[in-house]
């Protein structure tokens, strides 16, 4: 793109060969960039840069993303507000959120993306929410996802700001691929996701992360139980719709529920759930604390254990954070009704 060739965007072949030129020491191996066009025009100008800088540099925008998002958090949330640098040090430090900022992995701009949701529908400006969720598109299996549940909560101000924001970002595309840009993004999409599957399969942690492990282990092929786990996340997803839109309060299941029924969720992801499970703890309850040190050395035994174990670990962390979230919701509403009783 910085050179004038966004056409050949795609060219997975050209990927690899300007890979093996700039990174050698992936004797070679590389990462495939499947993201949408507008996204690559937006990393174009690192192209300017030696592999290192961009690469340092890029790492440090991924930890300025994981404070703004922390900052962002600090007026809703008590126990970030109270705890501020406590909450920093331990997001940093927690393995899978490390591996994703030293890895170059974009977890913390998703991370500040959702962050800005939250904010903006707390703050009650539901324009800036519906852009802000239509910055998540950069990664599709996220924003696509979470725009089912803006169209569940069927508010207009907010659907538009998101239909903005999604126009803003297709025509930044064309100006790399043109405005039928979508169908070539879309098949190198699909390509990817396969080839992702055959050599990541065990660190996914969405549900068809587990399905796909089941297929390699109950039919010999994970491949076959894939379009049975995306028919399978798609009716969870309706049904997760559903059940947040019949309450404000449950929103806060949105960003767990959207990294289980992705079709694609790596482990590293999981720091986003640990996110806002931050923000929903007690200050100064010990338990919080006990559960948060719990979760902490249970990312770095599943990181030390990932490549030795096929089962994707962390996705076993992904499903307690919604137990929890669910039953402390369960709690407040007993709380809220016998308030309401004594009254």
């Amino acid at each position: 793109v910085w050179t004038g060739r966004g056409s050949e965007l795609y060219d997975f072949a050209l990927q690899h060969a300007l890979a093996a030129q700039h990174w050698p020491d992936f004797a070679g191996g590389y990462y495939i960039f499947p993201y949408p066009p507008f996204f690559a025009l937006l990393l174009a100008p690192l192209a300017a840069l030696p592999p290192l800088l961009a690469k340092a540099l890029a790492s440090g925008v991924l930890l300025a993303a994981c404070l703004g998002a922390l900052l962002l958090a600090r007026r809703s949330s008590a126990f970030v507000r109270q705890h501020f640098l406590f909450c920093l040090f331990y997001l940093l430090t927690f393995a899978p959120l490390q591996i994703a900022i030293v890895g170059v992995q974009n977890t913390a701009l998703s991370l500040l993306c959702l962050a800005l949701v939250f904010k903006a529908r707390d703050a009650g400006r539901p324009l800036l929410m519906g852009l802000a969720a239509a910055l998540l598109l950069y990664k599709p299996q996220f924003g696509v996802l979470i725009v089912c549940f803006l169209l569940g909560r069927g508010r207009r101000d907010e659907l538009l700001g998101w239909g903005l924001g999604a126009l803003l970002l297709y025509l930044l595309g064309i100006l790399v691929l043109g405005p039928a840009w979508p169908l070539p993004w879309f098949q190198a999409a699909t390509h990817f996701g396969d080839l992702n599957f055959t050599s990541n399969g065990h660190h996914m942690i969405s549900l068809a992360g587990l399905l796909y492990w089941g297929g390699e282990v109950v039919l010999g092929s994970g491949a076959r139980a894939l379009p049975w786990a995306y028919l399978l996340s798609a009716g969870l997803l309706l049904l997760g719709v559903g059940y947040v839109r019949r309450d404000e309060r449950r929103w806060v299941l949105v960003p767990v529920l959207v990294l289980l029924l992705s079709p694609q969720t790596l482990f590293y992801d999981v720091a986003i759930a640990v996110f806002f499970l931050l923000q929903d703890l007690r200050p100064g309850h010990p338990r919080d604390f006990l559960l948060l040190a719990a979760i902490w050395l249970y990312g770095i035994l599943a990181l030390m254990l990932r490549e030795l174990v096929p089962f994707p670990l962390f996705s076993l962390l992904l499903l307690a954070i919604l137990g929890w979230h669910v039953q402390s919701l369960r709690a407040r509403a007993s709380r809220s009704g016998r308030a309401w009783v004594a009254e």
